[in-house]
């Protein structure tokens, strides 16, 4: 007989020594099931019915939670559940038929202004521009600026191609083709795509991309960190808040909001759907149609977006997405 908490901690460590799942999904899985823990308050496995999550379902529905973090939530307890049902700790998982009985809310994705993004990407400029003249004089003052080249690039990147982080971090050398203009993108499962860079990101790799060379790294990843190792999710979103703080932007955004924003820009210029579906990676043409229904496309569409680089380049103004 095993009690939620001890099942919890056993599917933990399955997760993290045999799955080798990432830190942040770990601790994603914790949060939610040491909830339900919480719920059951000391209930044996063996105990809960389809019923008991039923119940919690309509207990989360009834606070401040959004559908997608129910939805995480449901997800999580389905793998746990089939984790137990495999050890034999259950003869059958309760979550097997669980579903979130009300309709996903509309979320509008959250876009930055111009001069918000305008900000933003001067931030690691402003940065640049500092530590030039001290670059030489230490150690320290290599790293920083460094650093600060690195940073412009990412930021730039994220931008103009509407890159996920995940993605952002996978990327290894040989997927950055400077003479083509363009960046291959691993995407999620099998959906690879190229995307052109423009010339900003391109003049950004090739300062980096020798500053890096300069580094004795045995690393293939595109961005390394200080000490040399690829950098992770969680030093992405560090170095986003730094230069949202930096660029004194006061509302809550993230590096995914570059990407709507990219998005959003590419629809309301007049983009066709399936070319941003493809530009943005998305296994379905109803992830990209969130875009078609934005404020900006009424009115408002030129004060509230700019237009993103890789698309105000000379040559790149038609943009070509080729599939792996």
């Amino acid at each position: 007989m095993m009690d939620v908490q001890q099942a919890i901690v056993e599917f933990l460590e399955h997760g993290q020594q045999v799955r080798n799942l990432s830190d942040r999904t770990l601790r994603a899985y914790q949060s939610d099931l040491t909830q339900f823990h919480t719920h059951m308050n000391g209930s044996l496995t063996t105990e809960i019915t389809p019923e008991h999550l039923e119940g919690y379902l309509d207990k989360l529905g009834d606070g401040p939670y959004r559908d997608t973090s129910i939805r995480r939530k449901v997800a999580a307890l389905k793998v746990f559940f089939r984790f137990l049902e495999e050890r034999g700790v259950v003869t059958e998982s309760p979550a097997r038929r669980l579903k979130i009985k009300r309709p996903i809310e509309n979320r509008v994705p959250t876009v930055l202004s111009t001069r918000e993004v305008r900000s933003l990407l001067a931030a690691p400029k402003v940065q640049i521009t500092e530590l030039t003249a001290t670059r030489d004089h230490s150690p320290g003052g290599r790293n920083r600026y460094f650093c600060a080249i690195r940073d412009n690039v990412i930021l730039e990147l994220l931008f103009s191609t509407g890159i996920r982080i995940g993605e952002l971090v996978a990327l290894n050398l040989p997927d950055v083709a400077l003479e083509k203009r363009d960046i291959q993108i691993t995407g999620r499962g099998t959906r690879g795509r190229i995307v052109p860079l423009s010339q900003d990101v391109i003049d950004g790799l090739m300062t980096y991309l020798a500053l890096r060379g300069d580094r004795t790294l045995d690393s293939g990843a595109l961005f390394v960190g200080r000490s040399g190792t690829r950098l992770t999710i969680y030093s992405i979103e560090n170095i986003f808040k730094k230069h949202v703080r930096l660029a004194d932007i006061k509302r809550h955004i993230t590096p995914h909001s570059l990407r709507h924003t990219m998005a959003a820009m590419l629809v309301s210029s007049g983009t066709d759907i399936h070319e941003v579906q493809e530009i943005l990676g998305h296994a379905s043409i109803l992830s990209t149609q969130v875009y078609t229904k934005l404020p900006i496309q009424k009115g408002r569409r030129a004060a509230a977006l700019p237009v993103a680089r890789v698309f105000t380049d000379a040559g790149a103004a038609k943009l070509t997405i080729k599939k792996r």
